[in-house]
């Protein structure tokens, strides 16, 4: 049986290093407190959906109804600011209502209020608002060990919606390179092979962009020794490059930087898919961009010159490659597989070769 001690001095401790204050806010508060950036609704690690008109006034609508909203989460800084952990879309949404950004809609219940504005209210409703306590935040104290607020931004998501593994590794491999992922990931031919075109469009909210760029870079540092599991080694290399130096993230945006720019001039709006009929799918292909963008990185100055010259002739080569089943199966099923990425590597760059 464990000691009796260990254990107790494991809780105390955990409860010493989490310092907590808890008050009941006003809206109006708190939307003062968003609009003028007393409180980041947009740390590094936060997920990157935003609600809908009709669900932020869902919301307003539970306050008029003295319907019970869960807590929010802060975390003091040491500069005096706040850096909401968990209820970021519940202050978006009372910050652009009382601001007048949306007017109700779509509401179950008080269609009385239906197209109102805040404006529009009734000053009894709206001192209401602005001023009694309607919303508990929980903050976390800046005495608070540093790295618990990660952790708690991880438990009190994994309550609710599921993250998916780009944003778990968001949160739990902050530092300078996953900086310079979430810049690469602006790059505008990247955006559009996967069609996004604002922070609505759904690559964008799952962070998918981020995740094919880390995916290359897993792909061409592991690729001659992958594992086969991309999902483990995309989070060995983020563990392996959390602490990464200047020169090294500097490296990496280099090499991808690099490779989108080389698939974008040899393929144009083709890169990243697949021939279908006499035409392209429009859809980006997992398969093929780690096939071109792999197979690019690999090429001298004077190969890629030599190919970016008869593109033509490497579309046409692409479009043939599909003909040979072996192809097809490696970049479209049971794609992760290490025999299936060398494979489909492989071809792809005795094609550049070729030409």
């Amino acid at each position: 049986m464990r000691n009796q001690n260990s254990v107790l001095k494991s809780f105390h401790d955990a409860q010493a290093q989490l310092v907590v204050q808890t008050a009941d806010l006003p809206l109006g508060t708190l939307a003062g407190m968003v609009d003028s950036g007393a409180i980041d609704l947009q740390p590094g690690f936060q997920r990157r959906e935003r609600w809908s008109p009709e669900k932020q006034a869902a919301l307003i609508e539970s306050f008029l109804l003295n319907v019970p909203v869960p807590p929010v989460y802060l975390a003091e800084e040491e500069i005096g600011t706040y850096t909401a952990i968990d209820g970021k879309q519940r202050l978006r949404a009372i910050a652009d209502f009382i601001a007048n950004r949306f007017s109700l809609r779509h509401l179950e219940r008080l269609q009385e209020v239906e197209g109102l504005y805040f404006r529009d209210l009734p000053a009894e409703i709206t001192n209401a608002l602005m001023l009694r306590p309607f919303l508990r935040v929980v903050t976390l104290l800046k005495q608070t060990n540093t790295t618990l607020k990660y952790e708690v931004f991880l438990r009190l998501n994994r309550g609710g919606e599921t993250l998916n593994p780009q944003e778990i590794r968001n949160v739990a491999f902050r530092g300078a390179m996953n900086e310079a992922i979430y810049a690469l990931a602006d790059q505008q031919f990247l955006r559009k092979q996967l069609k996004i075109t604002d922070e609505k469009s759904s690559a964008f909210r799952s962070m998918s962009d981020a995740e094919y760029v880390l995916r290359f870079l897993t792909l061409e540092e592991r690729s001659e020794n992958f594992s086969g599991s991309l999902v483990r080694e995309m989070d060995d290399f983020m563990e392996r490059h959390q602490n990464a130096g200047t020169e090294q993230v500097q490296k990496s945006k280099d090499l991808f930087s690099t490779a989108i720019g080389r698939c974008e001039h040899i393929w144009g709006d083709h890169a990243f898919k697949r021939p279908e009929g006499n035409g392209w799918r429009d859809q980006l292909l997992a398969g093929m961009y780690d096939a071109q963008m792999i197979s690019v990185s690999r090429l001298s100055v004077s190969d890629f010159a030599k190919a970016a010259n008869k593109s033509e002739k490497v579309i046409s080569g692409t479009r043939k490659l599909f003909t040979d089943d072996e192809f097809d199966k490696a970049v479209r099923t049971g794609t992760n597989t290490p025999a299936r990425i060398a494979y489909r590597i492989e071809a792809m760059t005795e094609l550049l070769s070729s030409v």
